[in-house]
């Protein structure tokens, strides 16, 4: 059975993730960030080992050439997303009390048609 691991595939921790990033984006991102990312499924790939996260040199640049260097497209559908998981609730539940929060969300994230190329 062949492994996955590529030699030359730089393991790192989140600190030196986070800094990782940094160049290509062009500011300073924190490990904080980079948890906030993680804990909304829209970071890296990650691997756990024990309490440690480790992430590959590869994955990060996979990370980048997907979602780009700009660290507000990597939020991009977020809150979409939260308000169809309300949304599902409400259905499944008949308790209307999360539509007004479903309607702010869906206004905090640009439309699906939007470019930003096209902003002035």
């Amino acid at each position: 059975m062949e492994s996955g691991f590529d030699a030359g595939d730089m393991e790192m921790t989140t600190k030196e993730a986070a800094a990782y990033l940094s160049g290509p984006v062009g500011s300073e991102i924190s490990v904080k960030f980079l948890y906030g990312l993680r804990s909304l499924s829209r970071g890296p790939v990650v691997e756990k080992r024990g309490r440690r996260l480790i992430y590959r040199k590869s994955t990060l640049d996979a990370f980048l050439l997907e979602n780009g260097t700009d660290p507000t497209a990597w939020y991009a559908g977020m809150w979409r997303e939260v308000a169809g998981q309300l949304r599902a609730i409400v259905e499944a539940t008949g308790d209307e009390g999360f539509n007004p929060l479903i309607s702010t969300l869906e206004k905090r994230d640009p439309r699906d048609d939007w470019d930003p190329d096209d902003a002035k």
